[in-house]
C-alpha cells in the first residue's frame, strides 16, 4: 500500500519526489544542481508541475552514529554534572522535551508549556516558573537550551485570504482556469521563540521568528539553530497553454506565490516575502512545494534570519558538524502487472556545507532504494554512507532487498553492497566509525557486520541470526553493541501446504528484548547476553525515539521507560499472536558489562502500588487499560544531576540515589 508521507527525521530532508517516468541512470545525478528561478512567469510554470508524492508505508528504523567517547553525563569545571539528550551526532544538538542546564535547572515541555524546575540542590527542589506560549495556535514540538537562552521550536498557522477573487479574474478578460485553488483556508508556519532565562523565575521573550511551512526538523550547532520547513503554496496555477499561463502569472502577485518570513526582535517586527533570488529548483522535481532551510543565531538576536528555498518535497534531514544532507525519495512507477506496482525507487541526495548560519550547495548524488530515516545516513570524513531498502512484491511474495552505498565528497558512488537479506527489510542500522551494523528481519534477526575501512570496497564480514529483532542499536564501546527491540516467536501453521501466505512460517513479535553483542571479531559477531521484558504488547518509546534512552557510560548504567504487558496464562506457542494485559509502567534501570551481562538495579514507577489497570469483561471479551490519572504518571524521561537519578512524568518528578536507587525526593508538578 502506498500513501502520502510527511515524516521527518534527523538531519536530511527530501526534496524530491515520485517520478512517473522511466528510471534514470544514476550517473546522470551529476547534473542535479539547483537552478535559479529567473522570473515570475518561470515560477508560475514550475508551480504547474504538480504531481502527488507517494511514499511507501515502510516501518521506521532507528540508527545512530558511534562516537568513541559516548557519554550521557557532562562535567565542566565547577558546574554540576548532568546528563544530556541522547543525540545522533556528537556536538549536533537535537530538540527534546527535556533539557538540563549546567546549574541543574530542568526545562520540561508538557502540554504545550515549558516548566522551569530547580533540580539542584535537592533541598531547594521546586518549580520556579511555567512558560506558556503567547498564542493558542502555536504547538511546540521541542526545546533547546544554549547558555541562558531557551529556544522553543514548533508549528503555527494563520488564516489565508484569496490572492485573486474570481470576479476580478473574470473582469480582466483572462481566458482559462485561474489560480485560486486552496486545499485549506490556513497556511502552516514554522515558529521559533527565543527566551532569556537568566532569571529562571521570570523568563523574557527575546525573539519570535515565523517561516512559512510545516516544521520538518531542526538542529543546533554552536550558536546557530538550523531548521527546515516545507511550505505548500497558497494556490497552484493550472493552464492548458503558455498564453493562459502567462496571463495568470501576471494576474497573481509574487507575494502570493512565494513564502513569507517574519522576525520580531528588539521590539520590532520585520515581515517580508522571500526574494525570488533566494528560490532555486532541482531538475526533475515533481512537488511544487518549497523546502526552506533557515538559520538564526540564538545568542545574538541582532543577527538577521537566513533563509533559502528549494522547490520540492520534505522528507529526511541529516547534519554533521560541517554538512547538511537533504534526501529525496523518488518512486519511479512503471505499469501495473497483475495488480502489483512495477517501480524502481531511488533516493536523491543533496549535500550542503554549513558554517556559522550559512548554507551552501556542494554536490548531489542518487542511490537505489529508500532510506527508512535519518539514522540510516552517516558522514565519516569525506565520505557519506547510506543504507536503503528496495521493497518489491511479486506473485510469490516479498522480494525486497537491502543495500549500503558509500559516496565521496562529490556525492558520487564509490562503493556499494547490494542484495542483502532478500525478502526482508532494514529494522535498525548503526554506523560506528569504519564499521556498520544492519539489522533486518522476517523470521529471525540477522545482524550484519560490515567493514567500511576501504570506502570503495565495503564488505560483509559476518552475520548473526537470532530470534527477534532490534529497533535501536547503541554503542557500548568500540567492540560491543546494545540492541533494543522485540523478541519473536516463529509459528509453523498447519495451513502452510494449502495457503502460500503461511509457507515458510511466520514470526510474531513478543515482549521487549535487550541484547549485548560482542562485535570485536567482525567475522564472528556474538550475542553475549540478552534479557526479555514482558509479553506481547509490552512497549517502550525508546523503540521509536532514541532520546528516551538514559546512558551513563562511566557507571555502565542505562535506563529507559517501559510499559509491561503480561499474559495471565503465560506464553502459548500455539497462539503466539495473543496480547498481554498492562501490568506496570516505569523506568527500568540496568547495569551492563561484557563480563557479567545485565543486572537489574531498579524498577522506578511513579504510579502508586494501590492503583491498578482497569479490567473490563464484556460478553467474554476482556481487556485492561490504565485510567488517565495513571497515564499522567507514566515515566517519559530519565536524567541525572550530580549523584541523583530523576524520573519525569507529566505531573511528577521523582529523585533517587544513583548508588542504591532509594527515593530521595518527590515533587508534584503543576500545569
Amino acid at each position: 500500500m502506498f500513501m502520502l508521507s510527511k515524516k521527518t527525521v534527523l538531519l536530511a530532508i527530501s526534496l524530491g519526489c515520485i517520478g512517473l517516468m522511466p528510471l534514470q541512470s544514476l550517473a546522470q545525478t551529476t547534473a542535479l544542481k539547483p537552478q535559479k528561478v529567473a522570473s515570475r512567469l518561470a515560477l508560475a510554470k514550475l508551480l504547474m508541475k504538480h504531481k502527488t508524492n507517494y511514499f511507501n508505508n515502510m516501518r521506521n528504523a532507528v540508527f545512530d552514529k558511534f562516537v568513541p567517547t559516548v557519554l550521557a553525563v557532562t562535567n565542566a569545571g565547577t558546574e554540576v554534572a548532568h546528563s544530556d539528550t541522547n543525540v545522533q551526532v556528537q556536538g549536533v544538538d537535537e530538540s527534546d522535551t527535556v533539557k538540563v542546564g549546567d546549574d541543574g535547572t530542568i526545562y520540561q515541555l508538557v502540554n504545550n508549556q515549558v516548566r522551569i524546575i530547580k533540580g539542584f540542590p535537592l533541598n531547594a527542589l521546586s518549580q520556579t516558573a511555567t512558560l506558556a506560549v503567547p498564542d493558542s495556535n502555536f504547538n511546540i514540538s521541542g526545546i533547546y537550551l544554549k547558555n541562558d537562552k531557551l529556544v522553543l521550536v514548533g508549528s503555527s498557522w494563520q488564516n489565508l485570504a484569496p490572492p485573486v477573487k474570481e470576479g476580478d479574474v473574470a473582469d480582466t478578460g483572462i481566458v482559462g482556469k485561474m489560480a485560486p485553488f486552496w486545499f485549506w483556508n490556513t497556511v502552516s508556519q514554522t515558529r521559533v521563540l527565543v527566551y532569556d532565562v537568566a532569571d529562571r523565575a521570570h523568563p523574557k521573550q527575546e525573539r519570535d521568528v515565523l517561516v512559512d511551512g510545516d516544521l520538518l526538523d531542526s538542529r543546533l550547532l554552536g550558536e546557530h539553530l538550523y531548521f527546515v520547513s516545507r511550505s505548500y503554496p497558497q494556490f497552484y496555477l493550472f493552464a492548458a497553454d503558455t498564453a493562459t499561463t502567462k496571463a495568470n502569472s501576471l494576474a497573481a502577485k509574487l507575494t502570493d506565490m512565494l513564502p513569507s518570513l517574519s522576525d520580531t526582535k528588539a521590539g520590532k517586527t520585520v515581515k517580508k516575502t522571500l526574494p525570488l533570488s533566494k528560490v532555486s529548483y532541482f531538475p526533475d522535481f515533481v512537488e511544487p512545494d518549497y523546502v526552506l532551510a533557515s538559520s538564526i543565531n540564538v545568542l545574538r538576536p541582532e543577527q538577521a534570519l537566513q533563509s533559502t528555498a528549494y522547490l520540492g518535497a520534505g522528507e529526511l534531514l541529516y547534519a554533521s558538524q560541517k554538512s547538511l544532507y537533504l534526501s529525496a525519495s523518488k518512486y519511479n512507477f512503471g505499469d501495473s502487472v497483475d495488480g502489483l506496482f512495477d517501480y524502481n525507487p531511488t533516493t536523491q541526495l543533496f549535500k550542503f556545507a554549513i558554517n556559522k548560519g550559512q548554507i551552501d550547495f556542494k554536490a548531489a548524488g542518487e542511490v537505489a532504494g529508500t532510506a527508512l530515516n535519518a539514522f540510516s545516513l552517516d558522514e565519516n570524513g569525506d565520505y557519506f554512507r547510506i543504507a536503503t531498502t528496495t521493497q518489491k512484491w511479486t506473485e510469490t511474495g516479498n522480494a525486497s532487498v537491502n543495500s549500503l552505498f558509500v559516496l565521496n565528497k562529490d556525492m558520487k558512488t564509490v562503493g556499494k553492497l547490494e542484495n542483502l537479506a532478500k525478502g526482508e527489510q532494514i529494522y535498525a542500522t548503526r554506523f560506528m566509525g569504519n564499521r556498520c551494523y544492519i539489522v533486518t528481519f522476517r523470521l529471525v534477526d540477522p545482524l550484519f557486520a560490515i567493514d567500511l575501512s576501504v570506502p570503495d570496497q565495503p564488505k560483509v564480514m559476518g552475520e548473526l541470526k537470532i530470534p527477534g529483532y532490534s529497533d535501536y542499536l547503541h554503542p557500548y564501546d568500540e567492540t560491543h553493541l546494545l540492541g533494543f527491540g522485540k523478541d519473536a516467536a516463529v509459528f509453523q501453521s498447519e495451513l502452510a501446504e494449502a495457503d502460500q501466505f503461511w509457507a515458510g512460517g511466520s514470526a510474531f513479535y513478543q515482549g521487549l528484548k535487550v541484547a549485548l553483542f560482542d562485535v570485536a571479531d567482525m567475522k564472528n559477531p556474538k550475542e553475549l547476553y540478552s534479557i526479555s521484558i514482558g509479553d506481547r504488547g509490552s512497549q517502550s518509546p525508546l523503540l521509536w525515539n532514541h532520546k528516551a534512552l538514559y546512558w551513563d557510560a562511566g557507571r555502565h548504567l542505562f535506563a529507559f521507560p517501559v510499559e509491561v504487558a503480561s499474559l495471565a496464562k503465560g506464553f502459548n506457542a500455539k497462539q503466539p499472536w495473543l496480547y498481554g494485559e498492562p501490568t506496570y509502567q516505569g523506568a527500568f534501570v540496568y547495569e551492563v558489562t561484557p563480563e557479567k551481562g545485565f543486572t537489574l538495579k531498579a524498577k522506578l514507577s511513579q504510579i502508586p502500588d494501590s492503583v491498578k489497570p482497569v479490567h473490563i469483561d464484556i460478553e467474554g471479551y476482556a481487556y485492561s487499560y490504565w485510567e488517565s490519572d495513571a497515564t499522567e504518571l507514566f515515566v517519559d524521561r530519565i536524567l541525572s544531576i550530580d549523584k541523583s537519578l530523576y524520573t519525569l512524568s507529566n505531573t511528577q518528578l521523582n529523585v533517587y540515589s544513583l548508588t542504591d536507587f532509594t527515593e530521595q525526593a518527590r515533587l508534584p508538578l503543576s500545569p
